[in-house]
């Protein structure tokens, strides 16, 4: 039971004691620990070296291990940067927001364990809503109109996003009508077993709503909206954990129906409705890069554009199905650098409009270094990681049945990449009218190292290539019915 209460229950304990705490240092120093604590816990597990042994409703198979320790990556940094970015000045209003910073932190922890260690659609189902109210007050962090809308957007679009993904379960238990499984409890491995015997009509239909109701967490277009506000509006630490590991944790309860369908004749119908979102998800960002001058609103959509991505690569299947698991691990690391090295940007400029950027590299020449590195690693840029799950997904659909994709994704992607990099090489170098001859030069801090040391970290995983990682992804594969 150890490991439930290193997952869930302290999480849950430091953010009840955090609520009654005052003083932020204690408050920082517990949540770092609860977080080391979890990111080793999940490493131990990935690893093979402790076996878990959760209570019901709960269990670990590859998948979970997977994003779990995604999770665990992801949320471990942003909580060791956070008490450096809250002691930075920030608005008056917004001082309020740092006294539930480090609570609502915890609740996001437990929330996201909760579902992606849930072995049941209706445990899943509750930890997933419960990751909406974690994170909502975070966005409203600065305590501005903008984030104010964006809070309520993403509140009201989630959830009715959950609503639909909670039609989509009942749907489910109606195609287990006059099955073994009906009556029974609605655990995956159960439906998994007897996917065979679902009926087909009600199955198609129960896919439809849970992935169109987990895509306004996914930010899967034409659901996004609401996505993309929450986080261009959210704290960097905040829109780095949301990018990183809150998709994923979405992405999660749509690969779980997946993996019922992929052993029915639905399987066919399940992939046109993912290549189908991913497309309209990669063209909307390739849209939106023409027109944007908000680049924290640019990342929002680099991330709908990656999801995307990682969608098409599950949709096409084989191949690209394992080359879209590698994605969202290197996806996960390069978005929490981008936010990060983006949120210095915000704080320098006090300003989100690409117009107000100038010479960033002369005036901040750390952070702009480390923001194009960033922007390297997440086009695709060797040797970065993402060049390397890319080519997987790319030589998967190569060798689908839908090769002529593969062209239409490397148009848009070509353009978001141009599009990003001109957008990015103004903030660099475009020098204004009024700026300083010798600007105060620019203090080492916390995020910079946890910048590099996560850069290493995307290049070494890709080059090196860990035997568990991809063993792992070989044994989800596997438990999709899938053979590489």
């Amino acid at each position: 039971m150890i490991e439930f209460l290193v997952f869930i229950g302290l999480p849950l304990l430091l953010a009840v004691f955090c609520y009654f705490m005052q003083d932020m240092i204690v408050q920082f120093g517990l949540t770092l620990l609860a977080a080391f604590s979890h990111i080793c816990l999940s490493a131990l597990v990935f690893f093979g070296f402790y076996e878990a042994n959760l209570p019901v409703f709960f269990g670990l198979d590859a998948l979970s291990k997977l994003f779990l320790l995604i999770l665990s990556n992801v949320y471990f940094w942003v909580t060791l940067v956070s008490y450096s970015y809250l002691k930075k000045p920030v608005m008056p209003k917004a001082e309020e927001g740092k006294k539930f910073y480090f609570m609502l932190l915890n609740f996001y922890l437990a929330s996201n364990s909760a579902a992606i260690l849930s072995s049941h659609f209706g445990m899943y189902w509750v930890a997933a809503e419960a990751t909406t109210l974690s994170v909502a007050p975070l966005i409203y962090f600065y305590r501005n109109e903008e984030a104010l809308e964006a809070m309520w957007k993403y509140l009201f679009l989630v959830s009715v996003g959950i609503a639909f993904a909670f039609i989509g379960i009942l749907l489910l238990t109606l195609s287990a009508e006059g099955t073994p499984l009906e009556g029974r409890q609605l655990f995956f491995a159960d439906f998994v077993k007897n996917a065979g015997v679902l009926n087909p009509i009600w199955l198609k239909a129960s896919f439809i709503f849970i992935f169109v109701g987990l895509s306004t967490k996914i930010g899967i277009a034409p659901m996004h909206s609401g996505d993309v506000d929450a986080t261009s509006n959210a704290p960097a630490p905040i829109a780095a954990l949301m990018s990183g590991s809150l998709r994923i944790t979405a992405l999660l309860g749509v690969m779980r129906i997946l993996q019922i369908i992929s052993g029915t004749s639905c399987y066919e119908f399940a992939r046109v409705i993912l290549i189908t979102g991913a497309l309209l998800s990669i063209f909307a960002a390739f849209v939106s890069m023409f027109r944007i001058n908000n680049y924290k609103r640019m990342l929002a959509y680099s991330s709908v554009e990656h999801l995307g991505i990682i969608t098409l690569g599950l949709g096409v299947g084989g191949l690209a199905f394992a080359g879209a698991l590698f994605h969202a691990v290197y996806n996960s690391i390069a978005k929490v650098v981008l936010f990060l090295t983006a949120g210095n940007i915000h704080r320098r400029y006090k300003s989100r409009q690409v117009d107000h950027v100038k010479s960033a590299l002369t005036s901040m020449p750390k952070t702009s270094w480390l923001f194009m590195l960033a922007f390297l690693a997440i086009s695709g840029i060797p040797p970065f990681g993402i060049f390397f799950s890319e080519l997987k997904i790319f030589e998967g659909m190569l060798f689908s049945d839908v090769p002529a994709l593969l062209v239409l994704l490397m148009f848009f992607l070509l353009f978001i990449f141009i599009n990003m990099g001109r957008i990015i090489f103004s903030m660099l170098y475009k020098k204004g009218s009024d700026e300083p001859a010798l600007p105060e030069p620019e203090r080492w801090e916390s995020n910079h190292a946890v910048a590099i040391i996560l850069l290493i970290i995307l290049t070494a995983i890709a080059v090196f290539s860990p035997d568990v990682l991809y063993q792992n992804i070989i044994d989800i594969t596997k438990d999709f019915g899938i053979r590489l």
